[in-house]
């Protein structure tokens, strides 16, 4: 064989040798300038139930129905007149998914840092009163709460011996 052919035979299995061995011919990695998929974390906030504990102040349960923990962040309180309380500078709970938290929303003199908007107001058996709260992701979710009026009755009927039926 021709010095030549051998001489570039060599140099091509030497050059094929070292790209294996460096794995230059491999995937590259991700490159810093790429970034990798962010996590997509929601929060579904539900009511679930409420008790006033006076007339400036009602708890809340909250429930958090999506895959991220929801951080209140604000909340607003209107009456059935437009008249409203803010508190947009809370520190409200983390809510973490899948679980309840009781929320105290406070208005009139229990709120001290609420911006009033419009006429003062209280909390009044047998009126609704709408919550905006707001979270840490700028979502905002609504409930209505209300202090059910009048008195609520319970009758128990006997029927035969022994059973009860409510």
């Amino acid at each position: 064989m021709n010095t030549k052919v051998i001489a570039i035979l060599v140099s091509a299995i030497a050059v094929g040798a070292i790209v294996l061995a460096t794995g230059a011919l491999s995937t590259p990695p991700t490159s810093p300038s790429t970034p990798a998929k962010a996590a997509i974390y929601t929060e579904k906030i539900n009511s679930t139930s409420n008790a006033f504990q006076n007339s400036t102040q009602v708890n809340v349960d909250l429930f958090n129905n999506g895959n991220g923990t929801a951080i209140l962040t604000a909340y607003y309180v209107t009456d059935s007149g437009g008249n409203e309380y803010a508190l947009t500078n809370w520190s409200g709970p983390s809510i973490a998914p899948n679980s309840i938290m009781t929320t105290t929303f406070s208005i009139g003199s229990s709120c001290a840092q609420c911006t009033l908007h419009g006429s003062a107001f209280t909390f009044t058996s047998g009126y609704e009163y709408t919550i905006n709260v707001v979270t840490g992701r700028g979502n905002i979710f609504t409930f209505t709460v209300a202090e059910p009026s009048g008195h609520h009755y319970s009758v128990v009927l006997q029927v035969g011996f022994g059973s009860v039926a409510q």
